[in-house]
C-alpha cells in the first residue's frame, strides 16, 4: 500500500509540475481535465449516473467557467478575467431548477442546489489556478509559491503532529489532526513565505501574511471535503489516484486557496 501511494504520488507529482513548468495549453488541458473529474466524483458521491443530464450541464457549467477570461468567445466578452458575470450564474442556475421541475422531481431542488454548487466549488477554484499560472512573466513562479504553501503545510502538519500530538483540533471532523500539527503546518507555510519572498526581493511581511492565510484555508478545505465524505459515507472522493483517492481528495486544500491566491498575489504585485 505504502509502496503504491508513495509511485502514484511521483508520477502524479512529476505530471502536475509537468504540466505547471510548461505551460500553455498542456497545463490548460490538465486543469480542465482535473476539473471535470473532480466535478465527476461530486457526482457519483450524490448517487447520480455521471452521464445523466443534470450531471452533463454541470459539466458544461464547469468548463464554460473554467474558459471565461481564458478563451475568448465571438458573443461573450468578460472585462475582468478573474470575474464571472452574475448572469451566468443565474442562467445555470435556472437551467438546473428547471431540469428539476421538468423532471417532476426526480432530480430535487436539494439535487440540483447541490450540483450547481458543486460546479462552483470546482469551477471558480481551477478556473483562478488557470489564471494564476497564465500569468504573463511571472505565473509559473506564483503558482509554484501557491503549490510549495500547500506542501509545506501538509508535511509540517504531518511530523510535527506526530512529534508533538496533543489536543485533538476537530475530532468529530477529521480525528487524527492535532492542534500541534495544525500549528506546524503553518509554520511551514511562513518558511515558504519568508523563503520566496527573499528569492523574489520582495517586503517579507505581505508574502509570509497571504502564506500563513492560504495555509489555513487550505486546512479549513480538506475539512470540508471530510465532513463532505463523511456525510455521504465514503472514505474517498474517487480512484483515480491509487493510495490517493480521487482528485477532491488530492485538491481539497487547493480548492480552498486557488482563488485567494490568485486575488492576493495580484494585489500584492499590482
Amino acid at each position: 500500500m505504502l509502496y503504491q501511494r508513495v509511485l502514484t504520488g511521483i508520477i502524479f507529482g512529476a505530471v502536475i509540475l509537468g504540466a505547471v513548468w510548461y505551460g500553455g495549453w498542456p497545463f490548460s488541458l490538465v486543469i480542465c481535465l482535473l476539473a471535470v473529474i473532480g466535478f465527476s466524483e461530486l457526482v457519483k458521491m450524490r448517487g447520480f449516473q455521471v452521464f445523466s443530464l443534470p450531471a452533463l450541464l454541470g459539466y458544461i457549467g464547469v468548463l464554460f467557467f473554467l474558459s471565461l477570461g481564458v478563451w475568448d468567445f465571438p458573443v461573450i466578452k468578460v472585462e475582468d478575467a478573474g470575474s464571472i458575470p452574475a448572469i451566468w450564474l443565474i442562467a445555470l442556475l435556472f437551467l438546473f431548477l428547471t431540469i428539476s421541475v421538468t423532471s417532476k422531481n426526480r432530480y430535487t431542488f436539494q439535487d440540483m442546489a447541490y450540483l450547481f454548487t458543486g460546479t462552483l466549488y470546482v469551477g471558480i477554484p481551477f478556473h483562478s489556478a488557470l489564471l494564476l499560472r497564465l500569468e504573463e512573466g511571472m505565473g509559473v513562479a506564483y503558482f509554484l509559491f501557491l503549490l510549495l504553501v500547500m506542501w509545506s503545510t501538509d508535511t509540517f502538519a504531518y511530523f510535527i503532529g506526530r512529534a508533538l500530538k496533543g489536543p485533538k483540533l476537530w475530532p468529530a471532523v477529521s480525528p487524527n489532526k492535532t492542534i500541534s500539527g495544525s500549528l506546524g503546518g503553518i509554520l511551514g507555510a511562513v518558511i515558504v513565505g519568508i523563503g520566496f519572498a527573499s528569492m523574489m526581493e520582495y517586503t517579507w511581511g505581505p508574502w509570509v501574511l497571504l502564506a500563513a492565510v492560504l495555509s489555513v484555508l487550505g486546512q479549513l478545505g480538506d475539512f470540508v471535503e471530510s465532513g463532505l465524505k463523511r456525510s455521504f459515507n465514503v472514505k474517498d472522493s474517487g480512484t483515480l489516484l491509487p493510495g490517493h483517492g480521487g482528485v477532491l481528495d488530492r485538491f481539497d486544500s487547493f480548492i480552498f486557496t486557488a482563488p485567494v491566491a490568485y486575488y492576493g498575489i495580484m494585489m500584492l504585485v499590482s
